[in-house]
């Protein structure tokens, strides 16, 4: 096994016992990063997640909303199911990048079913170009950060 670039954990919301043990297992992580849906309710977890990590010294890498509207994928509309800019609202609204938004797209299910990558297989619909905006925006911060060091 080689030497590891990048781990990313997932962790269910809230500031509970799971991310206080990573962040005691892993006192140098690079940064954490934030996943919201477009509601004011999940802002409020956000809001006590972004809290915890910066009582620990976590570096916030930033804020991505999931769930951001659905894209048709017979006409290409954009429907706001569950509202959409919540998350660059509470990113700015808490001094944090908001690395993007990510709107729903049953592929992405499907595609994870048959252990295909999502991106490679639908690389131009809506939500693979935000995924990859994304990754370009987490690479941009580790960059910065480690021009710093």
């Amino acid at each position: 096994m080689g030497d590891l670039d990048i781990l990313l954990i997932d962790l269910p919301p809230g500031t509970g016992d799971e991310p206080l043990s990573i962040a005691q297992l892993l006192p140098d992580m690079d940064g954490v990063i934030i996943v919201t849906i477009p509601s004011e309710v999940s802002q409020i977890v956000v809001k006590k997640a972004v809290t915890f990590a910066r009582r620990l010294g976590m570096p916030i890498i930033g804020i991505i909303e999931n769930m951001s509207g659905f894209v048709c994928p017979n006409c290409g509309a954009k429907v706001d199911i569950f509202q959409s800019g919540g998350g660059k609202k509470i990113a700015e609204e808490l001094g944090i990048q908001s690395l993007g938004s990510i709107p729903i797209d049953q592929k992405i299910s499907e595609a994870f079913d048959k252990g295909t990558p999502f991106i490679v297989k639908y690389p131009d619909s809506p939500a693979s170009k935000a995924f990859m905006e994304i990754v370009k925006k987490v690479e941009e911060f580790l960059k910065s950060r480690d021009a710093k060091t």
